[in-house]
């Protein structure tokens, strides 16, 4: 595939994803037919099938991708390094993660609210989850896997309030008291045996 081939199908790609979330807002995900979502991206139909099966193929394929971004900006095996828990590394890459929501506030307002009952916010909590999984200390005074549920779905719910209140908080500040929750909550979580260091 040439380099021209490649941004031709990513500015495909943009349009598709920018005239769906657009449609969500102004007809409600059930109503958008595969016309609507052509027509506001100004492609054919057939272009639409070159990508997607359906709408509900699209929505989860930008789900998952809404999800890998924020992942990526996080890197929690940084913050249990040598039992030590660097608070300053949590807090930027919670920063840096909040950023690429609220760049795509609408995409992410939709995943965590869920409001067709889509499994959305339940793909969103796997995806956190499965990255904690493998960066989460061994030993905890909870239960280990009860963690690797309460800390996403903490996390989201945060998210949510915070989309839901129009962002009046900045990313940094937010980062900030995400942070502090974090590692008060971890004063306790942590088993003694590891010795965290604060």
């Amino acid at each position: 595939m040439s380099h021209q081939t490649d941004l031709r199908v990513v500015k495909t790609n943009d349009a598709i994803h920018a005239a769906f979330l657009s449609l969500i807002n102004q007809k409600g995900f059930e109503n958008i037919t595969i016309n609507d979502i052509a027509q506001t991206a100004k492609i054919n139909r057939s272009t639409f099938y070159l990508h997607y099966v359906d709408k509900y193929d699209l929505l989860k394929q930008m789900t998952a991708v809404g999800m890998t971004k924020i992942i990526a900006a996080m890197a929690p095996e940084l913050y249990f390094s040598k039992n030590t828990f660097k608070e300053a590394a949590f807090t930027d890459d919670l920063g840096q993660a909040l950023k690429v929501v609220a760049n795509e506030p609408r995409l992410y307002t939709f995943i965590l609210n869920d409001p067709n009952h889509l499994g959305l916010r339940q793909q969103a909590e796997d995806a956190l989850q499965q990255h904690l999984i493998e960066c989460l200390p061994q030993k905890t005074v909870v239960e280990r896997d009860l963690l690797l549920n309460i800390v996403p779905s903490v996390y989201l719910s945060v998210i949510r309030s915070w989309l839901a209140n129009g962002m009046r908080y900045s990313s940094t500040f937010l980062a900030q008291e995400l942070a502090k929750f974090f590692k008060l909550g971890s004063r306790s979580l942590m088993s003694p045996e590891s010795h965290m260091n604060f």
